[in-house]
């Protein structure tokens, strides 16, 4: 069956915007300048050409620069450059530009920049900063009031409302944003979180097949070397050969699980294959040198399984054959037996022996139910009727891996 194909999420603009952030921060710190010159060097040549008139041409200009040039410095200073839009303020108020028609190139400034210095200032600081922001932007409407106006109640509501209405419809809008980059860290850090969780359950349930699979057959090989110890020396020596090479590939397994953690802190990831269906002759070559005859039976059409899938059917042979040495009593068998079908690959390890009903904590059979799980596959472990344990695993042929 064909393999359905995942297509990648297009990137939206959003997505797009950031990613050219963090690569030219200084471009985009720059881009509020870069709004305002273009439609003011328009004006300047609408202006050559004698389309309108302004006052103080240059003073405006030099004004403008004053209001534009701190918004380069908003993302990391933004009350810091609220704050400095009180030095043009000095200078347009007592003159009466703030709101003349005559300095629009003013008024664009000043405009544009206390719309990202304060959207910066939602967005990136703490909120309780929001109130003396709130007074800073105030006060030059109150300033304003007292220098052009009567005093009149609704002189001072004409000046105060226009600039209350718009600096809550900002703060708004960076709540907005606000909430979304801060929905969006959470997200991540759970993520993170899962993931270090499933890492450390992926890891742990490797470390509980590697060390109780080989320790299982280290102790029985001892055994069994130290009953022959006096009565065939020989013996002895293939146990203790066979002690080796079982730590030895024990020791080489548990390097590659423990590489991940390594890398975290810089090392280098060993690259060495995770074990699978190739590696199945040498561990029931392994449980048979200490001891348990194991007969293996394969039937069906060979299909290709993924490494994942094959390392699920590998630790389900070391699991069971480990727990036969650990808990069986009595004079003991096994017998494993792959079978492939069209609709997926069936795995059963069997064995005769007394039937133990201490058998320990579930923890292998657990780590094995969740690599069956990953597949959509299953795995069903219990006593035979007759005495003795089997465990099947099922997996579906067309079995995609949960991410």
């Amino acid at each position: 069956m064909a393999e359905a194909v995942t297509v990648p999420r297009k990137r939206g603009m959003w997505q797009r915007m950031l990613e050219f952030d963090t690569r030219h921060p200084l471009l985009w710190n720059l881009f509020p300048i870069f709004l305002y010159v273009v439609p003011a060097g328009l004006a300047l040549l609408a202006l050559a050409a004698g389309a309108f008139t302004v006052r103080y041409l240059l003073l405006q200009l030099v004004v403008a620069a004053m209001f534009m040039v701190p918004t380069i410095w908003r993302r990391r200073y933004p009350f810091a450059v609220l704050l400095s839009q009180f030095a043009p303020l000095a200078i347009t108020i007592p003159l009466g530009m703030t709101g003349d028609e005559n300095a629009g190139f003013v008024n664009a400034a000043a405009a544009l920049s206390f719309t990202v210095v304060l959207y910066n200032l939602v967005v990136r600081r703490p909120l309780p900063l929001l109130w003396w922001a709130g007074l800073v932007s105030l006060t030059p409407s109150l300033i304003d009031w007292l220098v052009n106006e009567s005093h009149s109640v609704w002189g001072f509501l004409g000046f105060f409302a226009p600039t209350a209405i718009y600096f809550g419809f900002i703060v708004v809008i960076g709540m907005l944003m606000r909430t979304r980059r801060e929905f969006q860290h959470a997200e991540r850090d759970q993520a993170a979180r899962e993931a270090v969780s499933e890492e450390r359950t992926r890891i742990a349930r490797e470390m509980h097949d590697i060390i109780g699979h080989n320790l299982a057959v280290i102790n029985a090989l001892a055994d069994g070397g130290a009953y022959a110890a006096t009565a065939s020396p020989e013996k002895a020596k293939e146990a203790l050969e066979a002690i080796g090479r079982t730590s030895r590939e024990a020791l080489g397994e548990l390097r590659r699980v423990l590489s991940v953690l390594k890398a975290e802190d810089g090392g280098e990831v060993e690259l060495a294959p995770q074990p699978g269906l190739a590696e199945l002759e040498a561990l029931i070559e392994r449980v048979r040198e200490a001891g348990l005859p194991v007969t293996v039976t394969v039937s069906g059409e060979h299909w290709e399984l993924s490494e994942n899938q094959q390392l699920a059917v590998y630790r389900t042979v070391q699991e069971s054959l480990t727990n036969v040495f650990k808990h069986a009593g009595g004079v003991k068998r096994a017998e494993v037996s792959i079978e492939y079908r069209d609709e997926g690959m069936a795995v059963a390890v069997s064995n005769t022996g007394n039937r133990v009903d201490e058998a320990g904590t579930s923890r292998g059979l657990a780590g094995l139910s969740e690599r069956a799980a990953a597949f959509g596959g299953t795995l069903v472990a219990g006593p035979e009727a007759l005495g003795g344990w089997r465990v099947a695993l099922w997996l579906p042929r067309n079995g995609k891996e949960r991410q």
